[in-house]
């Protein structure tokens, strides 16, 4: 049973935030290392592996970066020649995102890194216990997008 006032790490945001500045500060860093790239460049690539074509607003609808982090990282990708752009439909302002050959070099040399990492991390905890995790994990997401402070 909950407390009335419960600590700080106690709060399942607190403990989901502090797991995930640890991962990514830890992967962020790897990921620099192996390819220079920045954590949301590596996040952008991968989903656009995995997509194939996106716009700016598929990526902030999927991985939640803000507009200005997508503009920004972005640009830094078009220049590093890890993407290119084209125009969806003849719609100049539904501008479409692909990997370049490099693009999809960098992503295969670091998702080799990524996919290991991520059996060592589910490695830690039993069959049942990942179950259990990614269970948890997208029922906690539902809830979370079903919620509103006026609803409490």
């Amino acid at each position: 049973m909950l407390e009335e006032n419960p600590k700080l790490h106690d709060l399942i945001n607190v403990k989901l935030n502090v797991v995930n500045v640890k991962m990514s500060r830890q992967v962020g860093q790897t990921v620099h290392k192996l390819a220079e790239l920045r954590l949301p460049e590596w996040r952008i690539l991968a989903l656009l592996a995995e997509a194939g074509s996106l716009s700016q607003a598929d990526i902030r609808s999927q991985i939640g970066m803000d507009k200005g982090q997508i503009s920004r990282t972005v640009k830094s990708m078009f220049k590093g020649e890890l993407i290119s752009t084209e125009a969806s439909e003849g719609k100049s302002r539904n501008i479409r995102l692909n990997l370049t050959d490099k693009g999809r070099e960098v992503h295969h040399k670091v998702g080799i890194m990524m996919e290991r990492r991520n059996n060592e991390l589910l490695a830690s905890l039993s069959p049942d216990q990942q179950g259990s995790l990614y269970e948890g994990l997208e029922i906690l997401e539902k809830a979370i997008d079903g919620w509103s402070m006026e609803q409490r």
